[in-house]
């Protein structure tokens, strides 16, 4: 399973860079908003120290940018194509799935739908080309710090983590602590309903 290739990088080394980039995702844009509101705020959709979004875009823009990055023009315009793209497609799904905002751009000039807008579309092809040049370099020698057995185990604990996470963040989101006595009513009423009916 570990060596399974993904776009010519084995899944180890996607997963370890995923989970590094989720965490460094997070510090920036909790200090980001944090010093902007002049308060400690937590970013993420879940209460652990990872924004999986700023993860995923990582490793997706380098692993598909990655025959272009002797070219520093291929990456920036690349980096605003792709980043620009997972940021629309993420905020729709949240949008979609959990009924709330997490970034609106709507106060920005040149946004389309307040999801994305051309400054920061601008500002992700700065961020790819520090990615390939300072960030990725830097991540690769973190990770081959450490012996690849305490990496895999490392891996799958923060998973399983993040996973535990995730879904008490979802419920607390569609508020299924709120809607769990209404369904055990309506399940006593149909219960009740087919005894009458058996009777």
């Amino acid at each position: 399973m570990w060596e399974t290739k993904i776009l010519g990088v084995d899944l180890y080394h996607v997963l370890a860079w995923f989970w590094l980039y989720s965490f460094c995702g997070w510090i920036w844009e909790s200090s980001y908003v944090s010093i902007r509101q002049k308060k400690l705020v937590n970013r993420g959709f879940v209460n652990g120290p990872l924004l999986t979004l700023y993860g995923t875009g990582a490793v997706m823009v380098y692993l598909i940018l990655r025959p272009f990055e002797a070219n520093v023009w291929a990456l920036y315009f690349g980096g605003v194509i792709v980043a620009t793209v997972l940021e629309y497609v993420t905020g729709v799904l949240m949008e979609t799935i959990f009924h709330a905002h997490w970034w609106d751009y709507s106060n920005q000039k040149f946004n389309f739908q307040g999801r994305i807008c051309l400054g920061v579309s601008l500002g992700w092809g700065v961020l790819t080309v520090l990615l390939f040049r300072v960030l990725h370099p830097l991540v690769e020698k973190l990770v081959a710090l450490y012996p690849v057995y305490v990496g895999k185990i490392s891996v799958c604990v923060i998973a399983a983590g993040y996973l535990c996470d995730f879904c008490r963040s979802a419920s607390a989101a569609f508020h299924l602590k709120e809607r769990i006595p209404y369904w055990e009513q309506e399940l006593e009423k149909k219960r009740v309903e087919l005894m009458l009916r058996l009777n």
